[in-house]
C-alpha cells in the first residue's frame, strides 16, 4: 500500500492506494516546514491523518510538499511520518517535483505553481530545474493568493479602491486597521491570512478593478518566474493550484499576451499523481 501525499501552506491531501487504486483520501493542515516545527507537524499527524487509517499495510510514503527544498527541512517531515509508518520507505520531495509529475508525467514542460505561494521549474522528464527561488510572501510569491490579498490590501488600506468595492469588502469582513495589522505582524500564518481575500477577489473577477489587479499580479509572476527558462514561449507550460485554476481565464489571456502557451490548469496534482504512481 502507498500514501501519497500533496501539501501546500495551507492543506494536505492524503491518498491512500493499494494495487493501483484509490482507497482513501484525507485532507489536513498544511505541513510547510517554514512555517512548522518539528511539534506542530507531529501533532498534526497525530490528530489529523494517523487516526483514521491503518499504518501496517504501508510500504511506501510519497510526500510533496512546499517548502521541502532543504535536508533539513526535508528530516522533519522523514522524522515525523516514521514513528507511524515504521515498515515504509518514506521519500520526501518538493511540490514542484510533484507539480511537474502530475502535469507532464515524463514529458518535458515548464510548470507552475500558483496557490496560496508560487513557484516554477524546468522539468525534462525526470528531474527539475528552477530558475529562480521563490523568496515566499515578504519578497516573492508573485501571482499567488498570498501575493494578490497582499496588493488588494494595500489599495485597501491606502483607500484606493472603488467606493462600491470597499464598501462590498467592509460589509463581508468588518476588519479594523488594528484587526489587519495584528493578524500580519503578530499572529501565524500571515500568508494565510492575505491568501484569504482571494476567496473575496475570485467572484468579483469581472469588475475591471479586480480584473486589472489580477492580470498584473500575472504579469508580475511571468515576468518573475516563468520568463526566466530558456524556451518559455516554445515548451507548454503548465500549472496547479486554486489560484491558476480560479483564475484561470485571466491567467491565459495574460499569458497569450506575453507570447506564452498554456497547456494544463490543474487545481491539485492529486489526480496526476496517483496516475504517476500507478
Amino acid at each position: 500500500m502507498k500514501l501519497i501525499a500533496d501539501s501546500g501552506s495551507t492543506k494536505t491531501i492524503w491518498i491512500l492506494m493499494e494495487n493501483g487504486l484509490v482507497k482513501k483520501t484525507f485532507q489536513s493542515a498544511g505541513l510547510n516546514p517554514y512555517f512548522h516545527n518539528p511539534e506542530t507537524v507531529l501533532a498534526i499527524l497525530q490528530t489529523e491523518l494517523f487516526p483514521h487509517i491503518s499504518v501496517d499495510p504501508i510500504l511506501e510514503v510519497h510526500f510533496y510538499g512546499a517548502g521541502c527544498s532543504t535536508v533539513n527541512n526535508n528530516r522533519m517531515i522523514r522524522e515525523a511520518i516514521q514513528p507511524f509508518c515504521k515498515k515504509a520507505e518514506i521519500s520526501i520531495y518538493h511540490d514542484i517535483l510533484g507539480a511537474a509529475r502530475a502535469l507532464f508525467g515524463h514529458d518535458k514542460g515548464i510548470a507552475g505553481i500558483l496557490g496560496t505561494g508560487c513557484n516554477s521549474c524546468y522539468y525534462n522528464g525526470e528531474t527539475t530545474f528552477s530558475g529562480v527561488d521563490s523568496l515566499g510572501y515578504l519578497f516573492g510569491d508573485e501571482g499567488a493568493g498570498s501575493y494578490l490579498g497582499k496588493i488588494f490590501m494595500e489599495k485597501y488600506l491606502k483607500k484606493q479602491l472603488p467606493p462600491e468595492l470597499k464598501a462590498e469588502f467592509d460589509q463581508q469582513y468588518h476588519y479594523s486597521l488594528e484587526d489587519i495589522l495584528n493578524a500580519l505582524y503578530n499572529k501565524p500564518y500571515p500568508n494565510r491570512f492575505l491568501a484569504n481575500f482571494s476567496l473575496f477577489l475570485a467572484p468579483r473577477q469581472k469588475n475591471p478593478f479586480i480584473h486589472q489587479l489580477v492580470k498584473g499580479s500575472f504579469l508580475a509572476f511571468f515576468n518573475a518566474q516563468i520568463k526566466q527558462y530558456p524556451g518559455h514561449t516554445s515548451l507548454p507550460v503548465s500549472f496547479v493550484g486554486s489560484i491558476a485554476y480560479h483564475y484561470r481565464d485571466i491567467l491565459t489571456e495574460t499569458a497569450n499576451e506575453e507570447g506564452i502557451g498554456i497547456g494544463k490548469i490543474l487545481h491539485t496534482p492529486v489526480d496526476g499523481l496517483t496516475g504517476y504512481h500507478r
